[in-house]
């Protein structure tokens, strides 16, 4: 029996194989790195659009994952953000020294403590950062204003005043 070429075909060869190697009977799936953007960059885009919910249930768990490489310790009850590298480990790996950001978390210490800022600059710097805020909500303000103008008030256009 011939298939039909009109009708798209149901199944394809990517929906049939795994996306990641299946797991041994106890264990978690080794997704073979623990960084969401190095895992998503090795699966293609049109194998991400079929089998987005496999996607979707990796890059959760690696995310629940401590970011030292070969731990496999779950960081999604008890974990550390580094302040520095912005990544996600487990006690045992949390202390910058341990993870890797040890020598330029102390290069960034020491400029503070050799070159500290005047009270003065630190109070201007805020002041600077609470007038953009008024700013922006100003702005924000002002465009909802203008929206409402031109969706709610479409009567009459613009009016001209004869002056005497």
């Amino acid at each position: 029996m011939a298939a039909d070429p009109n009708k798209p075909s149901t199944s394809t060869q990517a929906d049939e194989t795994p996306l990641f190697p299946p797991a041994k009977p106890g264990k978690r799936v080794d997704y073979g790195t623990n960084n969401t953007l190095e895992l998503l960059e090795r699966i293609p885009s049109q194998v991400v659009n079929l089998k987005l919910d496999d996607v979707l249930t990796a890059v959760k768990e690696v995310d629940n994952l401590c970011d030292y490489p070969r731990c496999k310790a779950k960081t999604s009850l008890m974990g550390q953000d580094c302040q520095h590298c912005k990544k996600r480990y487990c006690f045992k790996h949390g202390l910058p020294e341990v993870h890797g950001c040890g020598e330029e978390i102390k290069r960034d210490e020491r400029k503070k403590f050799l070159h500290p800022k005047p009270a003065k600059t630190i109070r201007q710097e805020e002041d600077v950062k609470n007038a953009k805020k008024r700013l922006d909500a100003k702005l924000k303000d002002m465009q909802v204003g203008r929206m409402q103008k031109a969706t709610g008030g479409g009567s009459g256009g613009s009016k001209k005043k004869k002056g005497k």
